[in-house]
């Protein structure tokens, strides 16, 4: 089957920044586990078991890798070139599964193999600020990893909704997707007009019927209106944001919280200043409906305008709480740090199925 990516995620390979090694909690496969032990694979300075009972029982036996005083992996050498223990002496492929397919997340269908990266990695956060054109490319190793491949697995699914009882074809889905990224691959609107482009586009398509032809053609025309009405369904930004909030109560390291007048305090805060990072803004949500499972989760292509919305709004959010925290002007760190924040929370905090719920009365 082919596979696909964005071309600012084809040149990405692990550089060993240890974010993924730190506090999170890691099911090992028992072929992990039996390697470890055969090659005796273990941490100088670390003592103790290597794996802990999971907390999640699983039915192939997987086990959680331990963690060490400091909350990470005890196979993470930190001081030793921030390198991962099994990586370095067995290979990539000897990882643990979720070790091995970090930070791809990975889409399967009836057309092929789609691969997104999420940016809680800052090596693939700094992909965001590359020059190379936005478009949609086949993916090679090292992003794209040998089989069994983990993701959401719709090859046997149905297509797309294009609306509430209405299926799009795999042909107008994919056109609708690659309209989309190169929407935000001009140069001559912003981000936000870009989102609004996109979602005047679908507000469009949804009073499509077989009669009216192809529903590929259909697609093309309607990203070709350059009318800025972005659809009678825009939800506030705040409102996405405390949808997400809500997903992530309980969850490790909770959602956002409220910043009282946001706008106001956006305005005086931030500002102008976050237009510095327009085409990175751009590429981010690009990565964020390309491959995306809220296609196959949601109630139609309004579904995913949602997502792209509420990616933004979070990626917004938490420029302006990490300003207001150090009482600075927002720099570059705050924008990377932000995006990294939001990718945390949509792709490894909230599920995604439950957002598409959340968001099923707007679609």
């Amino acid at each position: 089957m082919p596979a696909f990516c964005l071309s600012i995620h084809a040149r990405y390979q692990c550089r060993h920044a240890g974010k993924c090694c730190q506090n999170w909690t890691v099911p090992a496969e028992p072929a992990v586990v039996r390697l470890v032990e055969q090659r005796g694979l273990r941490r100088p300075g670390v003592d103790g078991p290597l794996f802990l009972a999971s907390r999640k029982p699983d039915p192939a036996g997987a086990v959680d890798v331990a963690r060490d005083n400091n909350g990470n992996c005890v196979f993470f050498e930190q001081d030793r070139g921030r390198l991962c223990l099994i990586h370095r002496d067995a290979g990539a492929d000897a990882l643990p599964s979720a070790c091995r397919h970090f930070p791809r997340q990975f889409l399967l269908d009836a057309r092929g193999t789609f691969v997104s990266l999420s940016h809680f990695c800052p090596t693939a956060a700094n992909l965001l600020h590359g020059r190379e054109p936005l478009q949609v490319v086949d993916a090679a190793p090292p992003l794209l990893i040998a089989e069994p491949i983990e993701g959401l697995d719709a090859r046997d699914a149905l297509p797309p909704l294009l609306r509430p009882g209405v299926l799009c074809d795999m042909n107008g889905y994919t056109t609708w997707e690659r309209e989309g990224v190169a929407v935000l691959a001009r140069e001559d609107v912003t981000w936000a007009e870009a989102l609004d482009h996109i979602a005047a586009a679908t507000d469009r398509l949804r009073a499509w019927t077989p009669e009216k032809g192809a529903l590929a053609v259909c697609v093309g025309n309607a990203f070709q209106d350059e009318s800025a009405d972005a659809g009678p369904q825009t939800p506030r930004d705040q409102d996405l944001v405390a949808i997400v909030s809500q997903l992530a109560a309980g969850r490790a390291g909770g959602g956002p919280h409220p910043i009282a007048d946001f706008d106001r305090v956006w305005n005086d805060r931030v500002g102008r200043a976050f237009d510095r990072h327009d085409a990175a803004m751009k590429n981010f949500l690009a990565a964020r409906l390309f491959a995306n499972w809220i296609a196959y989760q949601g109630r139609g292509l309004r579904s995913i305008v949602h997502w792209l919305r509420t990616a933004a709004a979070l990626a917004r959010h938490y420029t302006l709480q990490r300003v207001l925290d150090s009482r600075h002007e927002p720099g570059p760190g705050d924008f990377i740090e932000a995006i990294r924040t939001t990718d945390l929370l949509l792709l490894h905090v909230i599920d995604t199925q439950a957002f598409a719920h959340a968001v099923a009365p707007l679609a």
